[in-house]
Protein backbone atom coordinates (compact mmCIF):
# COMPACT_ATOMS: atom_id res chain seq x y z
CA UNK A 1 0.00 0.00 0.00
CA UNK A 2 1.61 3.55 -0.83
CA UNK A 3 2.25 5.70 1.76
CA UNK A 4 0.70 9.02 2.61
CA UNK A 5 3.04 11.54 -0.29
CA UNK A 6 1.83 9.51 -3.10
CA UNK A 7 -1.45 9.39 -2.32
CA UNK A 8 -1.96 12.76 -1.52
CA UNK A 9 -0.67 13.22 -5.15
CA UNK A 10 -2.66 10.66 -6.74
CA UNK A 11 -6.00 12.53 -4.54
CA UNK A 12 -4.71 16.13 -5.94
CA UNK A 13 -4.36 15.11 -9.47
CA UNK A 14 -7.74 13.25 -9.87
CA UNK A 15 -10.11 15.38 -8.70
CA UNK A 16 -8.80 18.68 -10.32
CA UNK A 17 -12.51 20.35 -9.68
CA UNK A 18 -11.90 20.05 -5.85
CA UNK A 19 -8.20 20.78 -6.05
CA UNK A 20 -9.03 24.05 -7.80
CA UNK A 21 -11.88 25.08 -5.23
CA UNK A 22 -9.45 24.42 -2.39
CA UNK A 23 -6.54 26.04 -3.78
CA UNK A 24 -8.85 29.57 -4.61
CA UNK A 25 -10.57 29.97 -1.55
CA UNK A 26 -7.09 29.76 0.93
CA UNK A 27 -5.83 31.84 -1.97
CA UNK A 28 -8.34 34.54 -1.06
CA UNK A 29 -7.00 33.81 2.77
CA UNK A 30 -3.79 34.34 1.50
CA UNK A 31 -4.14 37.35 -0.68
CA UNK A 32 -5.85 38.96 2.54
CA UNK A 33 -3.32 38.41 5.02
CA UNK A 34 -0.57 39.54 2.65
CA UNK A 35 -2.58 42.58 1.93
CA UNK A 36 -2.77 44.09 5.05
CA UNK A 37 0.95 42.80 6.36
CA UNK A 38 2.11 45.00 3.68
CA UNK A 39 0.53 48.29 4.44
CA UNK A 40 1.04 47.17 8.38
CA UNK A 41 4.93 46.82 7.39
CA UNK A 42 4.95 50.33 5.67
CA UNK A 43 3.17 52.17 8.24
CA UNK A 44 5.86 50.51 10.94
CA UNK A 45 8.45 51.77 8.92
CA UNK A 46 6.95 55.36 8.04
CA UNK A 47 6.54 55.81 12.13
CA UNK A 48 10.37 54.72 12.34
CA UNK A 49 11.15 57.35 9.75
CA UNK A 50 8.87 60.11 10.96
CA UNK A 51 10.18 59.40 14.36
CA UNK A 52 13.83 59.71 13.39
CA UNK A 53 13.15 62.57 11.33
CA UNK A 54 10.55 65.14 13.11
CA UNK A 55 13.33 66.45 15.06
CA UNK A 56 11.88 65.89 18.61
CA UNK A 57 13.95 67.50 21.37
CA UNK A 58 14.00 69.97 23.93
CA UNK A 59 15.37 73.55 24.76
CA UNK A 60 16.96 74.17 28.26
CA UNK A 61 17.68 77.88 28.78
CA UNK A 62 17.75 79.76 32.25
CA UNK A 63 15.74 81.97 33.67
CA UNK A 64 15.80 85.67 32.62
CA UNK A 65 16.02 88.73 34.68
CA UNK A 66 14.31 91.44 33.31
CA UNK A 67 16.78 94.57 34.65
CA UNK A 68 18.58 95.63 31.17
CA UNK A 69 22.81 96.05 31.91
CA UNK A 70 24.57 99.46 31.93
CA UNK A 71 25.69 98.57 28.40
CA UNK A 72 22.30 97.08 26.61
CA UNK A 73 20.70 99.23 24.33
CA UNK A 74 17.34 100.58 24.80
CA UNK A 75 14.63 97.64 25.64
CA UNK A 76 11.99 96.66 23.77
CA UNK A 77 9.11 99.14 24.60
CA UNK A 78 10.98 102.24 24.78
CA UNK A 79 10.76 104.80 22.04
CA UNK A 80 13.20 107.69 21.07
CA UNK A 81 12.03 109.84 24.34
CA UNK A 82 12.66 107.01 26.99
CA UNK A 83 9.46 106.63 27.74
CA UNK A 84 8.47 102.80 28.97
CA UNK A 85 6.00 101.02 26.96
CA UNK A 86 3.62 98.29 28.40
CA UNK A 87 5.29 94.90 30.27
CA UNK A 88 4.23 93.22 26.89
CA UNK A 89 6.21 95.15 24.64
CA UNK A 90 8.89 94.76 27.58
CA UNK A 91 9.38 90.78 27.42
CA UNK A 92 12.76 90.34 25.60
CA UNK A 93 12.25 88.45 22.34
CA UNK A 94 14.19 85.03 22.09
CA UNK A 95 16.74 86.06 19.49
CA UNK A 96 17.42 89.71 22.06
CA UNK A 97 17.92 89.15 25.09
CA UNK A 98 19.46 91.10 27.97
CA UNK A 99 22.87 91.72 27.82
CA UNK A 100 22.95 90.86 31.86
CA UNK A 101 21.32 87.32 31.37
CA UNK A 102 23.47 84.90 33.45
CA UNK A 103 23.16 82.17 31.44
CA UNK A 104 23.80 78.52 31.32
CA UNK A 105 27.18 76.76 32.64
CA UNK A 106 28.66 75.49 29.94
CA UNK A 107 30.05 72.00 31.79
CA UNK A 108 26.22 71.55 32.59
CA UNK A 109 25.35 72.14 28.69
CA UNK A 110 27.85 69.88 27.38
CA UNK A 111 26.65 66.92 30.21
CA UNK A 112 23.32 67.50 28.49
CA UNK A 113 24.85 67.05 24.97
CA UNK A 114 26.09 64.02 26.36
CA UNK A 115 23.17 61.83 27.40
CA UNK A 116 22.55 58.76 25.43
CA UNK A 117 18.96 59.67 24.17
CA UNK A 118 20.73 63.32 22.77
CA UNK A 119 22.20 63.01 18.73
CA UNK A 120 22.70 66.28 18.05
CA UNK A 121 22.98 69.23 19.84
CA UNK A 122 23.61 73.41 19.56
CA UNK A 123 24.07 75.78 22.46
CA UNK A 124 23.27 79.47 21.62
CA UNK A 125 24.73 82.63 22.70
CA UNK A 126 22.46 85.87 22.39
CA UNK A 127 23.68 89.45 22.54
CA UNK A 128 23.11 92.84 20.37
CA UNK A 129 26.07 94.43 18.67
CA UNK A 130 27.35 97.34 16.53
CA UNK A 131 28.40 96.50 12.88
CA UNK A 132 31.28 98.49 11.79
CA UNK A 133 31.01 99.98 8.04
CA UNK A 134 27.92 98.29 7.59
CA UNK A 135 24.11 99.65 8.67
CA UNK A 136 20.91 97.71 9.98
CA UNK A 137 18.06 97.36 7.51
CA UNK A 138 15.54 100.06 8.63
CA UNK A 139 11.53 99.34 8.79
CA UNK A 140 8.97 101.67 8.22
CA UNK A 141 7.07 99.81 11.25
CA UNK A 142 8.10 98.88 14.77
CA UNK A 143 9.74 101.16 17.56
CA UNK A 144 12.30 103.93 15.95
CA UNK A 145 15.34 104.84 18.16
CA UNK A 146 17.46 107.82 18.56
CA UNK A 147 20.32 107.49 16.10
CA UNK A 148 22.93 106.43 18.84
CA UNK A 149 20.58 103.64 19.71
CA UNK A 150 19.58 102.61 16.14
CA UNK A 151 22.60 101.24 14.80
CA UNK A 152 22.65 97.68 16.38
CA UNK A 153 22.22 94.12 15.12
CA UNK A 154 20.97 90.84 16.79
CA UNK A 155 23.63 88.72 17.31
CA UNK A 156 23.11 84.70 17.37
CA UNK A 157 26.04 82.72 18.23
CA UNK A 158 25.40 78.87 17.75
CA UNK A 159 27.62 75.93 17.78
CA UNK A 160 25.41 74.70 14.69
CA UNK A 161 22.42 77.33 13.26
CA UNK A 162 21.03 74.68 11.21
CA UNK A 163 19.68 73.56 14.61
CA UNK A 164 17.68 77.15 15.28
CA UNK A 165 14.20 76.78 15.70
CA UNK A 166 13.60 79.76 13.16
CA UNK A 167 15.86 77.18 10.36
CA UNK A 168 14.17 73.99 11.84
CA UNK A 169 10.63 75.47 11.45
CA UNK A 170 11.45 76.27 8.01
CA UNK A 171 10.57 80.35 8.94
CA UNK A 172 14.39 81.12 8.22
CA UNK A 173 15.93 78.76 4.66
CA UNK A 174 19.70 79.17 4.13
CA UNK A 175 19.97 80.05 0.35
CA UNK A 176 23.40 80.36 -0.39
CA UNK A 177 26.58 79.00 1.03
CA UNK A 178 26.78 76.96 3.96
CA UNK A 179 25.35 77.25 8.17
CA UNK A 180 28.03 78.11 10.86
CA UNK A 181 29.17 75.19 12.80
CA UNK A 182 31.88 74.62 15.01
CA UNK A 183 34.47 76.64 12.37
CA UNK A 184 35.21 79.63 14.13
CA UNK A 185 34.66 83.42 13.05
CA UNK A 186 32.34 82.64 10.45
CA UNK A 187 28.78 84.53 10.04
CA UNK A 188 25.15 84.01 8.41
CA UNK A 189 23.27 86.82 7.60
CA UNK A 190 20.34 88.06 6.19
CA UNK A 191 19.77 88.78 1.86
CA UNK A 192 18.44 91.93 3.06
CA UNK A 193 21.39 92.95 4.89
CA UNK A 194 23.53 91.74 2.46
CA UNK A 195 22.42 93.80 -0.29
CA UNK A 196 22.16 96.69 1.90
CA UNK A 197 25.94 96.50 2.47
CA UNK A 198 26.95 95.00 -0.97
CA UNK A 199 28.11 91.72 1.00
CA UNK A 200 28.64 88.60 -0.38
CA UNK A 201 29.61 85.01 0.36
CA UNK A 202 33.40 85.50 1.54
CA UNK A 203 33.11 89.12 2.49
CA UNK A 204 34.50 90.29 6.36
CA UNK A 205 31.75 91.32 8.44
CA UNK A 206 33.11 93.21 11.75
CA UNK A 207 31.26 93.25 14.91
CA UNK A 208 31.61 95.28 18.37
CA UNK A 209 30.23 95.65 21.62
CA UNK A 210 31.28 97.62 24.44
CA UNK A 211 35.17 96.93 23.98
CA UNK A 212 34.88 93.72 22.18
CA UNK A 213 35.27 93.10 18.88
CA UNK A 214 35.09 89.92 16.29
CA UNK A 215 35.86 90.07 12.45
CA UNK A 216 33.76 87.20 10.69
CA UNK A 217 33.47 85.78 7.26
CA UNK A 218 30.58 85.62 5.93
CA UNK A 219 29.77 81.68 5.21
CA UNK A 220 25.94 82.41 4.44
CA UNK A 221 22.87 84.19 3.26
CA UNK A 222 19.49 83.08 4.67
CA UNK A 223 16.01 84.65 3.70
CA UNK A 224 12.85 84.60 5.64
CA UNK A 225 11.03 86.56 8.46
CA UNK A 226 9.99 85.77 11.98
CA UNK A 227 8.41 88.04 14.52
CA UNK A 228 9.78 90.90 16.71
CA UNK A 229 7.89 90.93 19.55
CA UNK A 230 10.35 93.87 20.74
CA UNK A 231 9.70 95.94 17.79
CA UNK A 232 13.26 97.05 17.88
CA UNK A 233 15.25 97.62 14.48
CA UNK A 234 17.69 94.87 15.86
CA UNK A 235 15.01 92.38 16.28
CA UNK A 236 13.89 92.42 12.97
CA UNK A 237 14.76 89.31 10.96
CA UNK A 238 16.75 91.33 8.02
CA UNK A 239 19.56 92.24 10.92
CA UNK A 240 19.46 88.68 13.00
CA UNK A 241 23.78 88.03 12.36
CA UNK A 242 23.83 84.33 13.26
CA UNK A 243 28.22 83.47 14.04
CA UNK A 244 29.67 80.60 15.48
CA UNK A 245 29.50 80.33 19.29
CA UNK A 246 33.37 81.04 19.92
CA UNK A 247 32.83 84.66 18.24
CA UNK A 248 29.67 85.49 19.95
CA UNK A 249 31.35 84.54 23.44
CA UNK A 250 33.67 86.88 22.67
CA UNK A 251 31.83 89.50 22.10
CA UNK A 252 30.36 89.04 25.72
CA UNK A 253 27.09 87.04 25.19
CA UNK A 254 26.37 84.42 27.73
CA UNK A 255 25.16 81.01 26.63
CA UNK A 256 21.52 81.35 26.83
CA UNK A 257 19.96 78.21 25.36
CA UNK A 258 20.93 74.88 24.45
CA UNK A 259 19.01 72.95 21.92
CA UNK A 260 19.09 69.13 21.99
CA UNK A 261 17.65 66.34 19.75
CA UNK A 262 16.67 62.89 20.26
CA UNK A 263 17.13 59.81 18.12
CA UNK A 264 13.52 59.32 17.68
CA UNK A 265 10.32 61.04 19.19
CA UNK A 266 9.93 57.58 21.38
CA UNK A 267 13.20 58.60 23.57
CA UNK A 268 11.88 62.82 24.19
CA UNK A 269 10.45 61.70 27.34
CA UNK A 270 13.79 60.11 29.01
CA UNK A 271 15.54 62.98 27.69
CA UNK A 272 13.66 65.16 29.35
CA UNK A 273 13.94 63.43 32.76
CA UNK A 274 17.58 62.63 32.67
CA UNK A 275 17.73 66.58 31.61
CA UNK A 276 15.64 67.70 34.97
CA UNK A 277 17.80 65.38 37.00
CA UNK A 278 21.20 67.29 35.54
CA UNK A 279 20.10 70.55 35.62
CA UNK A 280 16.68 71.32 37.65
CA UNK A 281 17.51 74.72 37.88
CA UNK A 282 17.21 75.24 34.02
CA UNK A 283 14.13 75.23 32.12
CA UNK A 284 13.23 72.46 29.45
CA UNK A 285 10.87 72.94 26.95
CA UNK A 286 9.86 70.64 25.03
CA UNK A 287 8.63 70.58 21.26
CA UNK A 288 6.63 66.99 21.15
CA UNK A 289 3.24 69.00 20.46
CA UNK A 290 4.50 69.43 17.04
CA UNK A 291 4.96 66.07 16.09
CA UNK A 292 2.12 63.89 18.49
CA UNK A 293 -0.20 64.84 16.01
CA UNK A 294 1.27 62.90 13.22
CA UNK A 295 2.27 59.90 15.38
CA UNK A 296 -0.98 59.37 17.19
CA UNK A 297 -2.28 59.33 13.58
CA UNK A 298 0.18 56.65 12.86
CA UNK A 299 -0.82 54.64 15.53
CA UNK A 300 -4.30 54.46 14.86
CA UNK A 301 -3.77 53.48 12.01
CA UNK A 302 -1.38 50.34 13.28
CA UNK A 303 -3.80 49.76 15.65
CA UNK A 304 -6.65 49.34 13.02
CA UNK A 305 -4.21 47.11 11.34
CA UNK A 306 -3.50 45.03 14.44
CA UNK A 307 -7.42 44.35 14.58
CA UNK A 308 -7.35 43.66 10.97
CA UNK A 309 -5.02 40.85 10.96
CA UNK A 310 -7.22 39.51 14.01
CA UNK A 311 -10.07 39.25 12.35
CA UNK A 312 -9.11 38.31 9.01
CA UNK A 313 -7.42 35.22 10.94
CA UNK A 314 -10.43 34.48 12.44
CA UNK A 315 -12.39 34.50 9.28
CA UNK A 316 -9.68 32.06 7.81
CA UNK A 317 -9.60 29.88 10.19
CA UNK A 318 -13.41 29.79 10.43
CA UNK A 319 -13.73 29.10 6.52
CA UNK A 320 -11.07 26.89 6.58
CA UNK A 321 -12.31 24.86 8.70
CA UNK A 322 -16.25 24.91 7.32
CA UNK A 323 -14.57 23.97 4.10
CA UNK A 324 -12.18 21.40 5.38
CA UNK A 325 -14.97 19.79 7.14
CA UNK A 326 -17.34 19.32 3.64
CA UNK A 327 -13.88 18.25 2.01
CA UNK A 328 -13.34 15.39 4.88
CA UNK A 329 -16.84 14.32 5.04
CA UNK A 330 -17.09 13.88 0.81
CA UNK A 331 -14.40 11.35 1.50
CA UNK A 332 -15.66 9.07 3.83
CA UNK A 333 -15.59 6.34 1.71
CA UNK A 334 -12.13 6.88 0.99
CA UNK A 335 -11.62 6.64 5.08
CA UNK A 336 -13.37 3.74 5.51
CA UNK A 337 -11.10 2.08 3.11
CA UNK A 338 -7.81 2.64 4.53
CA UNK A 339 -8.69 2.67 7.59
CA UNK A 340 -9.73 -0.77 6.93
CA UNK A 341 -6.90 -1.89 5.12
CA UNK A 342 -4.70 -1.01 8.36
CA UNK A 343 -3.62 2.75 8.12
CA UNK A 344 -3.06 4.20 11.43
CA UNK A 345 -5.28 7.42 11.64
CA UNK A 346 -2.42 9.26 11.65
CA UNK A 347 -1.25 7.78 8.39
CA UNK A 348 -4.54 9.10 6.75
CA UNK A 349 -4.31 12.37 9.03
CA UNK A 350 -1.25 13.02 7.44
CA UNK A 351 -2.38 12.64 3.98
CA UNK A 352 -4.90 15.17 4.14
CA UNK A 353 -2.43 17.45 5.80
CA UNK A 354 -0.15 16.98 2.60
CA UNK A 355 -2.71 17.48 0.20
CA UNK A 356 -3.42 20.26 2.56
CA UNK A 357 0.42 21.74 2.09
CA UNK A 358 -0.16 21.03 -1.37
CA UNK A 359 -3.38 23.65 -1.75
CA UNK A 360 -1.45 26.15 0.46
CA UNK A 361 1.44 26.29 -1.59
CA UNK A 362 0.22 26.72 -4.76
CA UNK A 363 -2.37 29.65 -3.20
CA UNK A 364 0.66 31.08 -1.49
CA UNK A 365 2.44 31.79 -4.47
CA UNK A 366 -0.56 33.08 -6.49
CA UNK A 367 -1.41 35.33 -3.35
CA UNK A 368 2.07 36.72 -2.71
CA UNK A 369 1.34 38.33 -6.28
CA UNK A 370 -1.69 39.35 -5.45
CA UNK A 371 -1.08 40.64 -2.10
CA UNK A 372 1.41 42.97 -2.97
CA UNK A 373 -0.39 44.05 -5.65
CA UNK A 374 -3.45 44.60 -3.43
CA UNK A 375 -1.31 46.12 -0.23
CA UNK A 376 -1.01 49.50 -2.56
CA UNK A 377 -4.45 49.77 -2.87
CA UNK A 378 -5.86 49.19 0.88
CA UNK A 379 -3.02 51.02 2.16
CA UNK A 380 -3.97 54.21 0.70
CA UNK A 381 -7.46 53.63 1.43
CA UNK A 382 -6.73 52.98 5.42
CA UNK A 383 -4.52 56.10 5.40
CA UNK A 384 -7.61 57.80 3.85
CA UNK A 385 -9.88 56.98 6.86
CA UNK A 386 -6.91 57.95 9.16
CA UNK A 387 -7.56 61.32 8.07
CA UNK A 388 -4.09 63.09 8.14
CA UNK A 389 -3.56 64.57 5.23
CA UNK A 390 0.21 63.99 5.56
CA UNK A 391 0.36 61.07 5.32
CA UNK A 392 -1.57 60.96 1.90
CA UNK A 393 0.98 60.73 0.26
CA UNK A 394 2.69 57.80 1.74
CA UNK A 395 4.39 54.97 -0.64
CA UNK A 396 3.35 51.77 0.88
CA UNK A 397 5.36 48.51 -0.26
CA UNK A 398 5.50 44.84 0.81
CA UNK A 399 8.69 43.81 1.91
CA UNK A 400 9.79 40.20 1.62
CA UNK A 401 9.71 39.93 5.19
CA UNK A 402 6.41 40.66 5.54
CA UNK A 403 5.25 38.30 3.16
CA UNK A 404 6.86 35.52 4.32
CA UNK A 405 5.24 36.08 7.72
CA UNK A 406 2.39 36.25 6.34
CA UNK A 407 2.22 33.16 4.37
CA UNK A 408 3.43 30.83 7.15
CA UNK A 409 0.86 32.15 9.29
CA UNK A 410 -1.35 31.26 6.54
CA UNK A 411 -0.24 28.07 6.50
CA UNK A 412 -0.93 27.36 9.83
CA UNK A 413 -4.60 28.46 9.95
CA UNK A 414 -4.47 25.70 6.82
CA UNK A 415 -3.46 23.17 8.76
CA UNK A 416 -5.14 23.94 11.95
CA UNK A 417 -8.70 24.15 10.00
CA UNK A 418 -7.63 20.45 7.68
CA UNK A 419 -7.23 18.94 11.50
CA UNK A 420 -10.40 20.73 12.72
CA UNK A 421 -12.69 19.35 9.95
CA UNK A 422 -10.92 16.17 9.54
CA UNK A 423 -10.05 14.92 13.26
CA UNK A 424 -13.57 13.63 13.81
CA UNK A 425 -13.98 11.63 10.64
CA UNK A 426 -10.54 10.24 11.35
CA UNK A 427 -10.97 9.38 15.08
CA UNK A 428 -14.22 7.04 14.48
CA UNK A 429 -13.92 3.00 13.67
CA UNK A 430 -13.69 1.77 10.21
CA UNK A 431 -16.66 -0.45 10.81
CA UNK A 432 -18.64 2.18 11.93
CA UNK A 433 -17.99 4.57 8.79
CA UNK A 434 -18.18 1.66 6.08
CA UNK A 435 -22.14 0.51 7.75
CA UNK A 436 -22.83 4.23 7.07
CA UNK A 437 -21.88 4.19 3.88
CA UNK A 438 -23.78 0.50 3.53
Amino acid sequence: MMSPWPRAIRSVVRKPRRSVLMILIMAVVFTALVAQSGVRSSMAEVKDAISANVGAGFTASAAIESAPGPDAPAGPGVDSDGAGGSDEQQQPSAQQPPADQGGIDESIAHRLANLAQVAKSSLEAATIAQPEGAQPVKSGRGVQLDSEFAGGVSVTGASDSALNPAFQGKLYQLVEGKHVGATASQAVIHRDFAQQNNLKLGDALTLTQADAKVTVTVVGIFEGKTENPSGLPAGASENNVFVDLASAKELGAPITAGRYFTHNAEELPGALAAAGKIAPELTLEDNSAQFAPVLQAIAGVDKLLATMLLGLSIAGALVLALVSTFWARGRIHEVGVLRSLGKSKGDVLTQFALEATIFAAVAAAISAVLGSVLSGFLGRAVVAQAGEEILSSIPLATNAGGIAASLAWGFIIVLLGVSVGGLPLITQHPKRILSKLS
